[in-house]
């Protein structure tokens, strides 16, 4: 900015444009304060001014991420060009590697691989909004439900090993101890991408809201630390007091783990936690947090501590302080069960513990939803929701390789995770509402609880069946404590005498009250696997298993383009290769003749061709698929099922190891989609069985 931009604007302006640039900082997005995208990510366009004068209109780069080169993100490695999973694991893949642009909350149909819609990026910044916003109870417009989070991860008193991180400190550890900072970090992710890159850990950096999101999770962590000097990497649980990297090292957690990639110099060693502990101590700061200001200093110079936490205390009531504004707020009676004491009130306080084995669907991420039915044994999702949870979480293998050094010792050890959901707040809107809860006496609510609390978990934004939510070790634990707000704000609430209430406590059935629960079902027979990958224009992919006689290759296009080139030059290649490298079945389909062509190259000749006519084929408007049956002594070629050719192998012995999908002119176009779909079969028998049970099930 100072080198490069300044110096293009007139000398008599660039004093003025240094002043702007000197004090520029990261921009933080405090989310908790209204849980709206901000207007600097808004927009898909922003005027700039120019060095020359005047303006001129620019994309938004906080908007939207767009790959520079106009290219798909798989041409820089996002995503896999070989990657093999089953049908059940395929209908949730969301292929990044197609996306030129990052999405936020895309639509049901966007989220098709091959859409428009998906390659181009959908943002969609009203959904955004309507996530954070659309929980029962937390309707205001200056607080969704992240600002009480927020309120109590700064108040209630906790050590750093809870604040840091979701996985227990024990195997039955307190409720007050399920509350951390990072469980606030998932839901933010949740919330602000669910299906886009926001929402998917080995994409969600691309999205530019997660730099901001992220400058506000440091913003936060400063801010505890400022409250907590003394509190640092202390009684770190026995089971994390190592972490391994993506080669699979282990490191020991302390304050002197080297924190990889970041170096402190371009050769120097890694920061440390150490390193980087105050940013006081790396000159810098946050508007809560002025240090710098005379009146916090005392007569020598030191910082007067009294003082400088009663300001940060005085912001953290004025900014999150849901549960105190509706407990202290003057327009409205006091319920019952509120007690007046000395300068404040004090209020019992609710909430729900929500733990689960954060691996247990293989590190998929997914939601846990809680719900309070406003009637009797009648769920309506939509007005019911309460509060949720976002597992955010990726596969620790891909392609049989690690990813994720630290995401397969957590599944080796079924890690569990932990949140903490306070629920005084909708209590309140509950009871000022008229919705049949009339105090916070402890009696009443437990019973109230008893009669309306449900929950659910969405994976890809669908509800999971019970056997699957059988899986996580689901635990929704009810609690309860005593809570004193003051009306000073300068005095931090006292959260006091923390305990589990086993009637509000609960699992994978769903709900308390029997006509709430989930309905149990059984769980389909297994399907056989159906491998299947996605083989992209000019890639190559290779199979899983030799392929042996009788074994199938199947090959879906999802569109065909049946239309003559005008400069001749066409041809759409599909080569199965063997380990020498040699092409031992090859097809060729040239539009500009009119026929398509099958071949071999074995010891780098080419032999005779083969050919056949391709009018009336390839005629569907549904796309295209092209079958190859290995029948040992050649190969049977269909296309949409229909039988086009027999060519006889020209090499026995040799088997295909790898399939290449290309054009022979680099400048034309394809006949078929951008991405095939590949899937093999031990056999015809198993394709059709398969695909009968297919459409049994459609």
């Amino acid at each position: 900015m100072i080198k490069e931009i300044i110096p293009q604007f007139p000398e008599a302006h660039q004093a003025s444009w240094r002043e702007q640039a000197d004090s520029w900082r990261l921009p933080f997005w405090d989310w908790a304060r209204n849980g709206r995208v901000p207007d600097l990510a808004k927009y898909p366009t922003i005027t700039v001014a120019r060095p020359e004068g005047g303006s001129i209109r620019i994309n938004n780069p906080l908007f939207q991420f767009r790959m520079p080169t106009d290219k798909p993100m798989r041409s820089e490695g996002v995503g896999t060009e070989n990657t093999w999973e089953n049908d059940s694991e395929q209908e949730e893949y969301k292929n990044f590697g197609n996306a030129i642009g990052t999405s936020r909350w895309p639509d049901e149909e966007d989220q098709d691989p091959n859409s428009e819609g998906w390659r181009n990026g959908v943002v969609n910044n009203r959904k955004v909004a309507d996530a954070f916003n659309s929980h029962e109870g937390y309707n205001d417009k200056n607080h969704g439900p992240a600002a009480e989070m927020v309120y109590r991860l700064l108040t209630v008193p906790m050590d750093y090993t809870t604040f840091a991180s979701t996985n227990p400190t024990s195997k039955d550890q307190n409720v007050d101890e399920d509350l951390n900072i990072e469980y606030i970090h998932n839901n933010i992710h949740g919330w602000t991408g669910s299906a886009g890159h926001m929402g998917n850990v080995p994409v969600a950096s691309f999205d530019p809201l997660f730099f901001l999101h992220h400058c506000n999770i440091d913003r936060l962590f400063a801010i505890w630390q400022a409250l907590n000097p003394d509190k640092w990497m202390d009684n770190i649980p026995a089971d994390n007091t190592t972490i391994r990297d993506s080669f699979g090292k282990e490191h020991p957690v302390n304050g002197n783990t080297p924190l990889q990639p970041f170096r402190r110099y371009a050769e120097g060693n890694y920061w440390t936690p150490e390193g980087i502990r105050f940013p006081s101590n790396l000159g810098y700061s946050y508007p809560e947090l002025p240090r710098w200001e005379t009146k916090y200093h005392q007569e020598d110079g030191t910082l007067n501590q009294i003082l400088f936490k009663e300001n940060i205390t005085t912001i953290i009531n004025t900014l999150y302080g849901v549960s105190r504004d509706l407990a202290l707020d003057p327009k409205t009676p006091t319920p019952e069960g509120v007690e007046a004491i000395d300068g404040g009130l004090k209020i019992p306080d609710f909430a729900f513990s929500v733990r689960f084995s954060k691996y247990a669907l293989g590190g998929q991420p997914f939601w846990v939803k809680l719900y309070l039915a406003q009637e009797d044994g009648i769920q309506t999702p939509l007005t019911d929701l309460i509060a949720e949870v976002y597992n955010f979480s990726q596969k620790p293998e891909l392609d049989g390789s690690s990813v994720c050094g630290n995401c397969a010792k957590g599944q080796e050890l079924r890690v569990k995770s932990t949140a903490y959901i306070p629920i005084t707040p909708v209590l309140y809107k509950l009871i000022r509402g008229g919705r049949k809860l009339k105090s916070l006496t402890r009696d009443e609510v437990l019973a109230y609880i008893r009669k309306r609390a449900y929950w659910r978990v969405f994976k890809n934004e669908k509800e999971l069946p019970r056997y699957d939510v059988e899986k996580l070790e689901l635990e929704i634990i009810g609690s309860s404590n005593d809570t004193k707000h003051f009306t000073n704000p300068a005095i931090p609430p006292a959260f006091e005498n923390f305990k589990k209430e086993p009637t509000i406590t609960g699992g994978a059935d769903g709900a308390l009250d029997p006509e709430l629960k989930q309905a149990k079902i059984d769980p389909p027979a297994p399907r056989p696997k159906r491998p299947r990958a996605n083989l992209p224009l000019h890639g190559s992919l290779r199979f899983q298993q030799t392929l042996k006689a009788d074994s199938v290759i199947l090959l879906e296009s999802s569109s065909v383009d049946p239309v003559k080139p005008d400069d001749g030059l066409d041809m759409t290649q599909i080569s199965m290769m063997d380990a020498d490298n040699d092409t031992i079945f090859h097809i060729s389909i040239r539009r500009a003749q009119g026929q398509i062509i099958f071949n071999a190259k074995i010891g780098g000749s080419w032999g005779e061709e083969e050919r056949i006519n391709i009018a009336h084929r390839f005629d569907s408007e549904d796309g295209a698929t092209i079958l190859i049956h290995d029948q040992g002594e050649g190969f049977e070629v269909s296309i949409d099922w229909v039988h086009a050719i027999w060519f006889a192998k020209r090499a026995q012995g040799k088997t295909a190891q790898s399939i290449r999908y290309e054009l022979g002119n680099k400048e034309g176009t394809s006949v078929f989609s951008d991405d095939l779909e590949v899937r093999t079969y031990p056999s015809m028998k198993a394709l059709f069985l398969q695909k009968h049970a297919h459409e049994e099930e459609k």
